[in-house]
């Protein structure tokens, strides 16, 4: 599961051209910022059961002003998404795990109820549950805020600089 925030900004781009250390520093604090911020609104957001899912929301700085929010458990996009009814899903997926933290069951009474869910699950699906989503959606103005006035300040100190 994967969402990307483009920022085609103008001013910034000048400022990262003409300036680039400065305006490169203020702009990465600021996503970095923005993303935890993201984060934090998504763990909010995020369905609990025993806060795997929710716990497991982080910011994640992948390369230069680059920035991921995701969540690092394999179940986190059928939360989501939700799943349409159809084909039963498979139980390696992480159901199996939810199903022990839920249940605290073990060896075949965990395979038996696990199947089970996931028949369930097969014939009527799983409702979405979102989280990321709307926890950019909230911060989106704020981070390009955020970044737009990191531009300009490091603008500002290259000048006085």
């Amino acid at each position: 599961m994967q969402i990307t925030v483009t920022f085609d900004d103008a001013r910034v781009q000048e400022g990262l051209r003409r300036f680039p250390g400065r305006v490169a520093a203020r702009v990465e604090q600021a996503l970095w910022r923005g993303a935890v911020e993201i984060a934090r609104t998504a763990r909010g957001k995020a369905p609990k059961a025993f806060s795997t899912l929710t716990n497991s929301i982080h910011a994640q700085r992948i390369g230069e002003l680059h920035y991921r929010v995701a969540p690092g458990v394999n179940y986190a996009a059928p939360v989501e998404r939700g799943r349409k009814p159809g084909s039963q899903p498979g139980t390696a997926n992480g159901l199996m795990e939810w199903v022990r933290q839920k249940t605290g069951l073990q060896g075949k009474e965990l395979d038996r109820k696990t199947f089970v869910i996931a028949r369930a699950i097969g014939i009527k699906g799983i409702r979405p549950q979102l989280y990321m989503e709307p926890a950019l959606k909230e911060n989106t103005s704020r981070l390009r805020a955020l970044v737009q006035a990191a531009a300009l300040l490091g603008a500002q100190e290259a000048f006085r600089g």
